[in-house]
């Protein structure tokens, strides 16, 4: 999945069935299909090493500065029309570069992974801040300037849960 939990949900869904797993009477087994049986969260569920994992994982999000290391707020715009919906979201980007401090980064716009639903083009784009200090001062901003008012139109959606 596009999304940085995607290894931290891995980890939890195999280290869930794993520890169902020989609750019965008889011996079980626990058969994962992956195409990254290597990858650390399907060995180290499947090892029940939480602690190494949650170590690795954090220092993967430090490096990459993602959360819980910063915050995130997640802009969607929605839009029938795809192209007004692009425009739409080019311009409240590129407005909020220009109010956004330089401890905020923008990541977008871009399409979502699910790029349409119920009729509806969605693009979107992704702040991430140093603190929620930072994080809700630029909201506020845009906010203040008519920049970003949620509706049927936009999505403001800080520390998502998921990114779909």
């Amino acid at each position: 999945m596009p999304d940085f939990r995607a290894a931290e949900r891995t980890h939890q869904l195999v280290s869930q069935v794993a520890g169902r797993c020989g609750r019965g009477d008889g011996p079980s087994l626990v058969i994962v299909q992956t195409f990254q049986p290597d990858a650390a969260a399907i060995k180290l569920a499947a090892a029940h090493d939480y602690e190494t994992f949650a170590k690795l994982e954090l220092a993967e999000r430090e490096r990459c500065k993602l959360p819980p290391i910063t915050r995130m707020a997640r802009l969607v715009v929605r839009d029938v029309n795809y192209p007004q919906c692009v425009l739409d979201a080019k311009r409240i980007a590129s407005r909020l570069r220009q109010i956004a401090s330089e401890a905020v980064r923008l990541r977008g716009p871009a399409p979502c992974p699910i790029s349409r639903i119920a009729g509806k083009h969605r693009q979107q784009i992704e702040l991430l801040a140093d603190s929620p200090i930072l994080l809700q001062e630029l909201l506020v901003a845009g906010r203040n300037q008519g920049l970003l008012h949620a509706g049927a139109g936009l999505v403001v959606d800080v520390d998502p849960i998921a990114l779909l």
